[in-house]
């Protein structure tokens, strides 16, 4: 009877186990990590050895400060993929100095006013929302997906925006940087 009852939690755990992974879909086949020089072109990109890392289609908005506001968003985003506490904060101090927006620069002070990358994490998902309503009816050409992660912050999910189709995702960084989907197209 003991070793039934062992069995059966074995079992359990095992199938948790593989639902995890199954969830995510992690393909650690690469482990290129997203680089990107916020003031580089949004079109396409190159790590620092020189070689393609992806293409993109170039994202063209309908007035300058829009562009200016998501190249910040961007570069944060960038910054916790690459769990980058410093840099999330560079580009948190560039966005703050763009957008007009109350909410928006409250939210993007959240993440300068901290050190800790989850608390700045949890902090972007407030700036997304900002960032996506900003984005409504502003895109002249081009594609913003706006992705998913159901397994971040204790399962209850959280969405990113992105220029590219492929899931790099904010919430774990290189725990798990391919977890997600996108959810929206953005056009």
């Amino acid at each position: 009877m003991r070793n039934l009852k062992i069995y059966n939690v074995n079992v359990i755990i095992v199938a948790i186990l593989a639902l995890t992974i199954l969830s995510c879909k992690e393909n650690n086949t690469s482990k290129t990590e997203e680089k990107q020089d916020h003031h580089s072109e949004m079109g396409h990109k190159e790590n620092h050895s020189g070689h393609d890392v992806e293409q993109t289609t170039e994202i063209k908005f309908k007035d300058a400060k829009t562009a200016e506001v998501f190249q910040h968003y961007i570069h944060i985003k960038t910054a916790l993929v690459n769990t980058d506490v410093k840099e999330a904060k560079a580009g948190a101090q560039m966005l703050a100095k763009v957008t007009e927006n109350a909410v928006f620069k409250l939210a993007v002070e959240s993440i300068l006013n901290t050190d800790d990358i989850e608390a700045q994490r949890k902090a972007f998902t407030e700036v997304t929302t900002q960032m996506e309503t900003l984005l409504d009816g502003a895109l002249s050409s081009g594609e913003v997906y706006k992705q998913y992660c159901p397994m971040a912050f204790d399962n209850t999910g959280g969405y990113w925006l992105s220029k590219e189709k492929e899931i790099r995702n904010p919430y774990f960084g290189d725990r798990m940087l391919k977890c997600g989907s996108v959810a929206k197209t953005i056009k």
